[in-house]
């Protein structure tokens, strides 16, 4: 197989997306250029053996022209570009060919009309097409050109390619196409596309959420045909002999059946990742002779949760074929049943239904995503400022004397009374368990957002390091100054904070300047009003009061303030997941597991080199450098290769 034979030289085709809906009509003209020599050179030919000649093509385009878009193609010098329309000049040398392929979209009616024409899909023209448009950036069109090939082997091959080391790799293996047509015998062409118009992996997932309370899931048949994500990590801690010492506590779940309560599903922050989260009802028993601790710090934990983290899609791929559940709710058994997603015919509640994962789209491509503009400084702002928080209240408690904190981490229990055994990796060395193979490396997507001026939140500092870097410490009453700047335990009124002087070696950016203005608001240094408006966004109005009244020079005591913090801080928390789980994640996912852009959201692909000309505030880590980027509106979506480590993964039993 090679490049269809057309007689003439139009062809047309339809440009689909990887839906297989119909996205855009093309009409292709061809003009074929062949260069002749029509003189004798004179001279050394070793000089200059083949003189360029500068091609000048005017031509008068066919009745309702318009082909704006046009690309000289030539095997003979391998060589593609995009050319002028209006005045083609191409650069060539006596005995080159090519080709000139014009493009001229039209609308559904025109392009059925013209029925003389020949449809080729899996012509050389989409392939030259697919190409001059990923040179360009225009990510989501080349994709969408080999889609409308029908060549499922390129397709599977870079559908995903985000980052610039696959993009490289999905140009070359075009370029082969196109000058080693052959190679097309190789491939899978299919005779149309393969459409899947089963629901999504997202939207029954959004039914499970909803509905968990109907639903008990078979956690043991799970758990028999998981495949773990990640590093395997033991509980305890290594000695300075490299030794594991386990804690002297341990858990085991109050119900052992195999049934448990439906999980509830989260998307991950920067990865085209879902995770299951289950809760279980477990007690806290002596590894030494399985007694049972009842009470800790005056409190009873006999009923304490431990969340199990699933993985079911793991960057962009299934993790979990199946789910086999049970179902209590009538209602929710005919919904799922609509979805065709449980094959049953009669709701039985005594009956296990599976639901089949892995035969469904992951996406809709219907799916609409909101302009992102302003949620990356919301986002920042509320991190900051619960980063100030978190620093304050790290061995403070709102509930809980010292000493009770003490016992609760003697027992291994958090301030919210979650279970929270010390871990670690199986191996001491990571070389070495890469060397003997019982970890493995990949490389996953990372896809962050950011403005034109910070380009992610890992660019924020925390908030002690950025105390310490542009604030000194002392206290009120003796003058003395702090070696360090640190919010720890400095709740009190006896510590201040003045800036300190800039040095000629600090490069202040636009971080320093939002970081600065909420730390200057909440040190008393400056009224801007900053902290008082995030704390109102998320309904922390109780903090927000009381910094006021210190500020108008009030007595707050410590206990005051650190609860006020702790609500304040948990709910800065579910703002950001909230803005996470809505608006975000989901965004990320879509991109991670299809590869493309959201078309509402469709943007030029462009690399770090370019992005930094164009915003010159923004700094890269050697990492991000390797990045491919997306300026939608003010925001930036940046995708970054990283490596990963996970334990030696054992094949999901069929």
């Amino acid at each position: 197989m090679t490049f269809p034979h057309v007689p003439n030289q139009r062809t047309k085709f339809t440009l689909y997306n990887l839906a297989g809906e119909e996205k855009a009509y093309y009409l292709v003209d061809q003009v074929n250029i062949s260069v002749k020599l029509n003189y004798i050179p004179t001279g050394d030919l070793t000089e200059n053996p083949r003189p360029k000649l500068a091609i000048i093509i005017e031509e008068e385009e066919p009745e309702n022209g318009d082909y704006a878009y046009q690309i000289f193609f030539s095997t003979s010098v391998k060589r593609l570009e995009r050319i002028n329309p209006h005045r083609k000049i191409l650069e060539l040398q006596p005995g080159d060919k090519g080709i000139i392929y014009k493009y001229k979209q039209l609308t559904k009616n025109v392009y059925e009309q013209l029925s003389d024409i020949p449809v080729a899909q899996n012509h050389q023209s989409v392939y030259v097409f697919a190409r001059s448009n990923l040179s360009e950036g225009n990510l989501n069109t080349a994709k969408y050109a080999i889609a409308s090939t029908f060549n499922l082997t390129l397709l599977e091959r870079h559908t995903k390619a985000l980052t610039k080391q696959d993009l490289v790799d999905f140009a070359q293996d075009i370029d082969i196409v196109l000058y080693h047509p052959n190679i097309l015998t190789r491939h899978t062409i299919l005779e149309q596309m393969q459409i899947n118009h089963k629901i999504s992996l997202i939207e029954l997932l959004e039914i499970l959420n909803e509905h968990h309370k109907d639903m008990i899931l078979n956690l043991k048949h799970l758990q028999e045909n998981y495949q773990r994500q990640g590093l395997k990590r033991v509980k305890g801690v290594r000695d300075t002999n490299g030794e594991i010492v386990q804690p002297w506590l341990s858990t085991e779940n109050i119900n052992e059946s195999d049934y448990v309560g439906m999980g509830t599903f989260q998307f991950n922050h920067n990865t085209a990742t879902i995770n299951m989260l289950i809760k279980r009802q477990v007690k806290l028993v002596k590894v030494a002779d399985k007694t049972q601790i009842s009470e800790v710090a005056g409190l009873l934990v006999n009923h304490l949760a431990n969340y199990n983290k699933y993985t079911i899609v793991s960057d962009g791929n299934i993790n979990v074929r199946s789910l086999n559940v049970k179902i209590s709710n009538k209602k929710v058994f005919d919904l799922l049943k609509s979805k065709a997603v449980i094959k049953a015919d009669e709701f039985d509640f005594r009956a296990e239904y599976t639901i089949q994962l892995d035969n469904l789209p992951l996406v809709s491509f219907r799916e609409n995503f909101s302009n992102l503009d302003g949620l990356f400084i919301q986002l920042a702002e509320i991190k900051i400022l619960s980063s100030i928080l978190a620093a304050h209240l790290r061995e403070e408690s709102d509930m809980f004397i010292d000493s009770q904190v003490d016992e609760l981490k003697k027992h291994y229990l958090s301030k919210n009374l979650y279970v929270n055994f010390p871990t670690t990796t199986e191996y001491t060395n990571l070389n070495t368990a890469l060397k003997d193979q019982t970890v493995e490396s990949h490389l996953r997507y990372k896809i962050d957002i950011g403005n034109l001026e910070i380009l992610n939140l890992n660019k924020l500092y925390s908030a002690n390091k950025f105390l310490d870097r542009r604030y000194q410490a002392y206290d009120q009453q003796t003058g003395e100054v702090s070696p360090k700047a640190s919010f720890k335990g400095l709740c009190g009124e006896n510590i201040a904070f003045r800036p300190k002087a800039i040095s000629s070696r600090m490069k202040i950016t636009k971080v320093d300047e939002l970081m600065k203005s909420i730390f200057d608001d909440f040190l008393r240094l400056e009224d801007n009003g900053k902290v008082t408006a995030i704390l109102h966004q998320v309904g922390a109005d109780s903090l927000a009061l009381l910094l006021q009244a210190r500020r108008a020079g009030k007595t707050v005591s410590q206990e005051e303030m650190v609860a006020a913090m702790t609500v304040a801080y948990n709910k800065l928390g579910e703002c950001a997941e909230k803005i996470y789980q809505e608006k975000i994640s989901p965004l990320v996912f879509y991109i991670g597991s299809t590869g493309l852009l959201p078309e509402e959201l469709a943007a030029k692909m462009i690399t770090a080199e370019e992005l930094a000309t164009q915003y010159p505030d923004l700094q890269f880590s050697k990492y991000e450098q390797e990045g491919t980027f997306f300026v939608v509106g003010n925001s930036i979506i940046g995708i970054y290769s990283q490596i990963e480590y996970s334990s030696k993964k054992i094949p999901m039993s069929a």
